[in-house]
């Protein structure tokens, strides 16, 4: 089963999400599309910082937003991000018993 943790700050604003493990294909697909586009157009599209942690390996991807955590706004990232969250939504919602969606709030702030 594939686990991805969602993290909000105290504002509501994602500030970071964890991928870890593996699902069926279409499932590891999904979730790898979703949360590395997102990582991808953040830098492209966006000036906001982020740290990225991943497993070359696969089964582990691991995104912070510094500044976000901190309490800042920044639109076009969390634009991105809730794009993000609708998306592994919808997967949930296709293949409920093959992803495990979490969100937890975030002590920084």
């Amino acid at each position: 089963m594939i686990s991805v943790t969602i993290r909000r700050n105290r504002r509501g604003h994602i500030c970071g999400y964890v991928v870890k493990d593996h699902g069926n294909t279409d499932v590891c697909a999904a979730v790898s599309l979703l949360t590395l586009n997102t990582a991808n157009s953040i830098e492209t599209l966006t000036t906001e910082p982020f740290n990225c942690n991943y497993d070359p390996d696969g089964g582990f991807l691991q995104i912070k937003l510094p500044r976000v955590m901190e309490g800042h706004d920044s639109p076009e990232a969390n634009l991105l991000l809730e794009a993000m969250a609708l998306g592994l939504k919808a997967v949930k919602e296709n293949y409920g018993s093959e992803i495990e969606l979490k969100n937890e709030d975030d002590n920084h702030d």
